[in-house]
């Protein structure tokens, strides 16, 4: 593959499943687009997903199905330095992995290509109850989820998931790694989306690009709000939801665990991850 060294051109939108990176993406597609018209939901050209299978074999002279898990890992970083260096333009590129190393010691996200990273968080609570919809499992199956360190997804051997295996770890591992990536980094708080909605996404936009459109901004925003992603799922669907799953953007709210999660639930989670809750203002 090539080794073209170029300006770091990547933008990682990592975030703990349910957090609010598909919104994130929409905004940005949305922003940069100059059509007075928001964008289709299924056509979000401006990112691409990580851990999608066929944008990593379209990279291989061979197919993925034929590799282990850690083959895949080995071969990760690889494939996103091609992408980065395929153009000088601002790469968006959505990842629910935790940040970790693969099996040579080589980080799967390479800091050499990233620009910065994004990073979405919310609370474990409402997370909770979001991903269990979302997997279509209990609330104590999606608890045991948000609490295992070891916990990845697509890790069965037995079957080739269109997406590749990811690490996630516990949420609070999660956060933990990518905030020590020291790389340019932003914290986005899915609760900050929702209640200072316009702040929130006009210092991101002056993270990435140093000044703002405020005409594309509240356009942007308009066109990327729940009630316009909720009509167009509900008229065309969506084709990142899962099958068994009966919509994608559900409620789109803060505190919703409240309505559907015992207390005794809720200590697994407080208990587990009072440290990392307490430094973001969740507890």
């Amino acid at each position: 593959m090539g080794q073209t060294k170029q300006t770091p051109n990547i933008i990682w939108l990592a975030s703990y499943p349910k957090s609010g990176n598909t919104w994130i993406r929409i905004f940005f597609a949305n922003y940069l687009n100059q059509d007075n018209k928001a964008i289709d939901i299924n056509n979000i050209n401006t990112s691409i997903i990580s851990s999608s299978r066929t944008i990593f074999d379209n990279y291989l002279p061979f197919l993925s199905s034929d590799l282990t898990f850690e083959e895949i890992d080995i071969l990760r970083p690889k494939v996103y330095r091609e992408i980065s260096e395929e153009t000088e333009d601002i790469q968006f590129i959505k990842t629910h992995d935790a940040f970790t190393l693969n099996s040579e010691g080589k980080a799967i996200f390479p800091r050499e290509i990233t620009k910065a990273v994004i990073h979405i968080v919310r609370n474990p609570l409402d997370v909770a109850v979001s991903f269990a919809h979302h997997s279509h499992i209990s609330i104590d199956k999606s608890i045991k989820t948000l609490n295992s360190d070891q916990k990845s997804l697509a890790n069965n051997p037995q079957l080739l998931n269109k997406q590749l295996r990811q690490i996630l770890l516990s949420w609070s591992e999660h956060y933990l790694s990518w905030k020590g990536t020291k790389t340019p980094y932003l914290l986005i708080k899915y609760e900050d989306l929702l209640n200072n909605t316009e702040e929130t996404f006009k210092n991101l936009v002056l993270f990435l690009y140093g000044e703002v459109d405020t005409t594309q901004l509240k356009r942007a925003i308009k066109y990327s709000s729940f009630k316009e992603l909720k009509e167009q799922e509900k008229k065309n669907h969506f084709k990142e939801k899962p099958l068994k799953a009966d919509s994608f953007f559900r409620k789109g709210k803060s505190n919703s665990w409240k309505e559907e999660m015992s207390d005794i639930q809720a200590t697994k989670i407080t208990k587990k991850h009072s440290k990392v809750m307490k430094e973001l203002g969740y507890l």
